[in-house]
């Protein structure tokens, strides 16, 4: 096993590149796609990451395809990729020496890599192989598996006898030659498996395919790039709680426009003599928490801000994360870790945090006020995020609204979030003199920058007539509606369907009817 590259090309982001022809590999792709992506998400959200399944089935518009640069968009894709997933049915994929159209694609490919003008026989999913893998074995981790023939061979002979042929033309060789050219293919993948995540020559089916990838997918992101499970579980309480909320927190900041204004807002505030508490309020889904994060973002990247002592709890992010004695705990205890970094080792006299114990919202909130007041005593400024007020769980209906967060030292920063129907709690603030930000819906150009951004990011892109339809539906104008609409579009996997598929969920009226 070669010793891969530990960093990611992007720190934030996994890009995996899966390599297949288009014709007869819908299952494995559907299986990955619902079985497996989310258990991949799970990984890599849990460590800050976002996971970005580079798909080529879709996204090469008609504008790429008819200035023939399919060639240069898949290599391209490929180059920003961290592995390589490939896997073959019994078809090699657009191919032909005579085919004018795809050696068109080789000419506009060859400036930028020189190597394809040798191979102009080969598939376009060859080429894919070749670049992620053959040509520098062991650079980029990949997993390379091909279908059992008699899998195919099954389908062909049920679908002939219901006269299916284009069952039959999906799950057959194009040809002899292109058979032998896709044996060629397997027998130097095989060659080369010691610089793999392994090579399998026959798998059975599907979903046996796509569970081997995923297994190879899993192995190489906990013994390579993440931190095992196992370690986690072992962390501390305080330090996994950390964890997860600096995870929430970073996967907020991947991609984000519109609300530059108010992060400017923010930061002003932080300077001002003295700050006010902020209250950000919006409809459910409207963007609230990514706003919050990206103003946190930049606070904690800007050197002129390091006298800012920063905590950040996003309510149910994490277990636990939603009780009024949790939130008050784990603020405090940050807090009172950054008052002991401070002292350099001094003996903690104060230490009324650090007792165990107490569940009571009184004496926890008097602790809280303490370590506030220690570090403004210290210089410092502390910066406190509660980000989803609306979600803390009450012990009573009634229970005042927000009674448990006490009042913030004269120099201290506070953010908060709740949606705009929490009446209850907004109300309080107001009462309280926090000023308020209510987000708008998205406009229409924010919407589209968004769209194609995301997509982009995937290695997607839609025309301008399905951006359009994308971006003019009423429901899109809701950054939360907007992500799952994308994200459904990412892992749809059908080009010819994706007018159909658009237009089915621009049609739902609402987040839940997403999911219906």
């Amino acid at each position: 096993m070669t010793n891969y590259q530990k960093m990611l090309k992007d720190p934030s982001t996994l890009r995996i590149f899966f390599s297949s022809p288009f014709g007869g590999m819908e299952e494995e792709r559907e299986e990955l796609t619902r079985r497996y992506f989310p258990h991949i998400n799970h990984i890599c959200n849990s460590r800050g990451v976002q996971f970005v399944a580079v798909d080529m089935r879709w996204g090469i518009t008609t504008e790429s395809s008819a200035s023939a640069q399919v060639i240069n968009l898949c290599l391209k894709e490929l180059d920003r990729s961290d592995m390589f997933i490939g896997f073959f049915g019994q078809r090699y994929g657009w191919h032909g020496v005579d085919d004018a159209a795809l050696q068109e694609n080789f000419d506009n490919a060859t400036s930028a890599y020189p190597w394809v003008s040798s191979v102009r026989d080969k598939s376009v999913t060859e080429l894919e192989f070749i670049h992620g893998h053959l040509n520098n074995p062991g650079s980029l981790p990949a997993y390379l598996c091909f279908r059992d023939k008699a899998y195919d061979a099954k389908i062909c002979e049920e679908a002939r006898k219901k006269g299916d042929k284009k069952m039959v033309f999906k799950y057959s060789p194009e040809s002899d030659h292109a058979a032998e050219l896709l044996d060629d293919l397997k027998h130097r993948c095989k060659d080369t498996e010691s610089l793999t995540l392994g090579v399998d020559l026959c798998y059975k089916n599907p979903k046996e395919g796509a569970e081997l990838m995923f297994k190879a997918i899993h192995q190489h992101l906990t013994k390579y790039l993440m931190i095992s499970s196992v370690h986690v579980v072992q962390e501390d309480r305080q330090a996994l709680a950390k964890s997860l909320h600096g995870a929430f927190l970073a996967n907020k900041v991947k991609l984000y426009e519109g609300g530059d204004h108010y992060i400017t807002q923010l930061m002003k505030n932080v300077d001002a003599e003295p700050p006010v508490p902020y209250l950000v309020t919006g409809p459910a889904g409207c963007g609230k928490s990514a706003l919050v994060c990206n103003w946190l973002h930049k606070l904690m990247q800007n050197p002129a801000y390091s006298h800012c002592c920063v905590v950040h709890h996003f309510v149910g992010c994490a277990r636990d994360s939603a009780r009024i004695q949790s939130i008050l705990t784990r603020v405090t205890e940050e807090l009172e870790e950054k008052v002991e970094e401070l002292k350099s080792g001094e003996s903690n006299s104060h230490g009324d945090s650090k007792k165990e114990g107490s569940d009571d919202v009184r004496e926890l909130m008097r602790k809280l006020s303490v370590v506030l007041d220690r570090l403004t005593s210290l210089g410092k400024q502390p910066v406190v995020v509660i980000d989803g007020l609306g979600n803390v769980k009450k012990s009573s209906k009634a229970e005042k609204a927000v009674y448990w967060l006490p009042t913030f030292p004269k120099q201290a920063v506070l953010v908060v979030s709740t949606k705009q129907s929490d009446e209850d709690i907004i109300d309080e603030l107001k009462r309280r003199d926090f000023s308020v930000i209510d987000l708008p819906p998205l406009d229409l150009d924010t919407q589209r920058v968004i769209c194609v951004n995301t997509l982009r990011m995937a290695g997607k892109e839609l025309s301008p007539a399905q951006v359009d339809k994308v971006v003019q539906a009423k429901q899109t104008e809701n950054a939360l509606f907007m992500k799952i609409v994308l994200n459904e579009l990412v892992s749809f996997g059908y080009f010819r369907l994706l007018d159909k598929k658009i237009d089915s969920l621009v049609s739902c009226q609402s987040v839940h009817d997403l999911f219906m």
